[in-house]
């Protein structure tokens, strides 16, 4: 598989196929699994299975990434907190917990509609990453 190109498909099977440490950045928005109606995928897994599912392509992810590589993750306020957790766990360094505001909103028919993402940035390395602020 060639880096340095969008592919679609299965992130975790496409991810198997790149090499050790060929990415630089990775900027994951993984589904919130908050039970939106998609075409194909099932967005209201149970827990265990969404949170086993997230240790695995975080594991990847953190295979895939350079020694100074960078990983961001948006991610809902459902699963913001485990994410975190495996991130951690997983060996990466904390560096930001982003709060991305926007105007427009997913309409909820049971609570206040959403109007932010979270946006977890964490590095491979405590002391060794690039990061351009501009």
């Amino acid at each position: 598989m060639e880096v340095n190109k969008v592919h679609l498909g299965d992130c975790i099977e496409i991810m198997k196929t790149l090499p050790d440490k060929s990415v630089d950045l990775i900027f994951a928005d993984p589904p919130f699994n908050i039970g939106i109606k998609y075409d194909v995928y099932n967005d209201n897994i149970p827990y265990e299975d969404y949170y086993n599912w997230s240790k695995i392509w975080i594991k990847e992810a953190y295979r895939l990434l350079k020694n100074n590589g960078t990983i961001y993750v948006a991610i809902g306020d459902e699963f913001s907190a485990e994410i975190n957790i495996i991130l951690k766990k997983i060996g990466f360094y904390f560096r930001n917990w982003i709060i991305w505001y926007y105007t427009f909103g997913q309409s909820q028919r049971k609570k206040f509609n959403r109007a932010h993402t979270h946006i977890l940035y964490f590095t491979k390395d405590k002391e060794r990453f690039i990061f351009r602020g501009h």
